[in-house]
């Protein structure tokens, strides 16, 4: 029973990410797609999840004209339109759109059949493009918005991207990732491999210019061009993630970067023995982390490195909370994390502790 309903509230989902396709034009791979062709209609004696935190609510209406919603609340309370399809959904759930922060429009199951005798073969490892079948899945399971967080067929992704802004192809709104900024040696065979922080400008600003939306460092990047490359994609208004491991998380946060990958323990390396500066070590982070005592004072909470060297003054919120994800992933039952975050993020408390204890 559980299970249904899960299907339900994915079902209702994708409902709706359809509906505005519904309204323009219908290329014969979208309409398939379509479940609803009407311009008014009324989802009745549904449970709807809003996303805020408060209570489901159960037995409401939710009125769709146009492509956006007008209504949701007891139907007795609603002002349905006259010409509006009356849909009665009891048992389903509705939530809003998922929207996916790390996302790709490849599949690695092709590493296995690369490896000979425990090593790659020349160029190196090649990633398979699937950019029919993911766009389609993500939509499936609820995904509405994402973010493709790495590109290996750049301009694959980009044709992706068009052709489902124009609904000539189902799939959720892309915020689309550059290639990864990457440096050497890398194990990809379709990964550039930066050659100086020239080469990092340059690449932020080509694919600023063809349409990316967004960036990722990646394992081999030099602390020197990933600076380059924070700053010239902020000059664009851009945003610059990362998935390091030459590169420590504090030197990162240091540098400005806005968002993070993959948790602590695999991908920060700061606490790896003997670990050289702008060179990821065999294993990543985990080694490090291993032998880490979480109440000991390199990960002590709150740290001190989550004041600025000026005057003992709070960095920004958002370079605390990286600290903040550092102690959760190796301690996540810790009550300070709750009194920490709260007390320098408060306006989200709720939204960010969601899921931690």
């Amino acid at each position: 029973m559980r299970g249904l309903r899960c299907v339900s509230c994915l079902i209702a989902s994708v409902l709706l990410a359809a509906i505005t396709v519904a309204q323009t034009q219908k290329a014969s791979g979208v309409a398939d797609f379509i479940s609803v062709d009407t311009p008014v209609f009324v989802l009745a004696h549904v449970r709807v999840i809003d996303g805020t935190g408060t209570p489901a609510k159960e037995d409401q209406a939710v009125v769709i004209a146009n492509g956006k919603i007008q209504f949701i609340g007891p139907e007795e309370s609603a002002q349905i339109p006259s010409d509006a399809q009356r849909m009665g959904r009891p048992g389903y759930t509705v939530i809003p759109g998922l929207v996916g922060m790390h996302n790709h429009l490849y599949y690695t199951d092709s590493y296995t059949v690369q490896v000979v005798e425990g090593k790659l073969g020349e160029p190196g490892l090649f990633i398979a493009e699937i950019p029919y079948t993911a766009p389609r899945l993500y939509l499936a399971a609820g995904v509405t918005t994402m973010r493709t967080t790495g590109s290996l067929e750049p301009y694959t992704d980009l044709k992706v991207k068009s052709r489902i802004d124009a609904n000539l192809m189902p799939g959720p709104s892309i915020d689309a990732t550059a290639p990864y900024l990457e440096g050497a040696p890398t194990r990809f065979a379709q990964m550039h491999e930066l050659t100086g922080p020239d080469d990092a400008k340059r690449m932020v600003d080509y694919w600023a210019a063809e349409g990316m939306t967004s960036y990722k460092a990646y394992m081999n990047i030099t602390r020197e061009e990933l600076s380059v490359a924070i700053q010239q994609a902020q000059a664009h208004k851009l945003k610059l993630t990362g998935h390091l491991c030459s590169v420590t998380w504090p030197e990162a946060v240091a540098l400005g970067i806005d968002d993070l990958e993959h948790g602590p323990v695999f991908t920060d390396t700061e606490f790896v023995a003997d670990k050289k500066p702008d060179v990821c070590p065999p294993g990543g982070g985990r080694s490090g982390w291993a032998k880490q005592d979480v109440n000991g004072a390199q990960v002590e909470f709150p740290p001190k490195s989550a004041l600025s060297p000026r005057a003992g003054r709070p960095l920004r919120p958002e370079k605390q909370y990286a600290r903040v994800r550092l102690r959760q992933q190796i301690h996540p039952r810790d009550p300070k994390i709750k009194e920490f975050t709260c007390a320098i993020v408060s306006p989200v408390c709720d939204e960010l502790l969601r899921g931690f204890a």
